[in-house]
């Protein structure tokens, strides 16, 4: 019969070896997740085909402009073409189709806006308000969309260039997104989205830039939409928002805003499918061989063009388009951008 003293010692062996074994199951359960985790970075899993959900999509179409023949040189820092994902999502875009009361709609927007007027149909379904003041205001409106053109006659009303009470780029900024509130059309992605500011100084017939707000006969507020699923949505032209509202230093109902571009259309963020993207020096080929698009030649006037970074965007059309695609963006000196439709052409039709 085992003694007290030999039960201790058996006790007091079976808690050091089974700390001991608790010890080493722990560390190896360890070992084994961050040896898993290793595998899984240098062996990752390949990421699962493309959906083509809404199969062929159709060609993007740029605007269409004469440009020079460039030439151009890849300085890009790492000295190469990046490396870019060869799969890319697309987003539905519904659209308004023609309905018996967008007229009625349309109305209701311009008396918002102050038009109480009877408008001209000037071609389709395009219309035009006009105010009865001296210089007018002009409203363009596309019924269906609601995109509109706002101007009012600026260059035959000196005295806002006596006014210099010109907003600041926070100032602008809020002032063109209440107007959008107030008329319902303020939407998420341009509440949350960059805004950038141009200042501009009047030289008849011309907005010419000004150096700086304190030489400034006016100030344009650009909006654009926010980023999404971690890339940028860029217009025709990414130093012109699709939104934009020109200020004058004038408080006066009416010339405050002398004149906005509104171009807007919804994305269906709910309603996406992955594509194959074409490689990137496939697209470097078409923009060499001028098969890309130039949305802004900046000052590059000796038709060189050093080309520094290269990404993938979204190309949000002035027209309407059923899908939202990505595109290859080639940033180069002097403000130049050039576009690449980045979509496979064999999903493009």
């Amino acid at each position: 019969m085992a003694t007290l003293t030999q039960t201790a010692i058996t006790t007091r062996k079976a808690l050091k070896y089974g700390a001991i074994l608790l010890v080493a199951i722990f560390i190896l359960k360890t070992a084994w997740g961050v040896g898993q985790d290793i595998w899984r970075k240098i062996h990752p899993p390949p990421p699962p085909p493309p959906t083509v959900a809404f199969g062929k999509l159709p060609k993007l179409k740029f605007p269409e402009k004469d440009v020079p023949k460039l030439t151009y040189r890849l300085e890009t820092i790492q000295g190469t073409l990046p490396n870019l994902p060869n799969v890319g999502t697309t987003y539905f875009m519904p659209q308004n189709p023609p309905n018996l009361l967008a007229l009625d709609r349309a109305k209701q927007k311009a008396r918002q806006m102050g038009f109480t007027g009877q408008p001209e149909n000037i071609g389709g379904t395009n219309y035009r308000w006009m105010t009865s003041t001296t210089p007018p205001t002009t409203l363009e409106m596309e019924i269906n969309s609601g995109n509109f053109h706002l101007r009012y006659q600026y260059e035959n009303d000196q005295g806002l260039l006596v006014q210099k009470n010109l907003p600041t780029d926070e100032q602008a900024a809020q002032e063109a997104k209440a107007f959008l509130q107030t008329n319902h059309l303020l939407t998420e992605d341009l509440a949350t989205g960059s805004a950038e500011f141009n200042y501009l100084r009047y030289i008849s017939p011309n907005l010419v830039p000004s150096i700086s707000l304190s030489e400034a006969d006016f100030v344009r507020v650009n909006l654009f939409r926010a980023d999404l699923n971690g890339l940028r949505i860029f217009p025709p032209n990414p130093k012109e928002a699709l939104v934009s509202f020109l200020f004058s230093g004038n408080r006066e109902r009416g010339k405050r805003i002398i004149e906005i571009h509104y171009t807007y259309f919804p994305i269906d963020r709910n309603t996406s499918a992955t594509y194959p993207l074409k490689p990137i020096n496939a697209a470097w080929q078409e923009l060499q061989t001028g098969e890309g698009y130039v949305a802004n030649l900046g000052q590059n006037e000796d038709k060189e063009v050093t080309i520094r970074q290269i990404y993938l965007t979204y190309y949000d059309s002035e027209e309407p388009q059923t899908f939202l695609q990505p595109i290859y963006v080639f940033e180069g000196d002097n403000n130049f951008y050039g576009y690449v439709p980045a979509m496979d052409p064999a999903w493009t039709d």
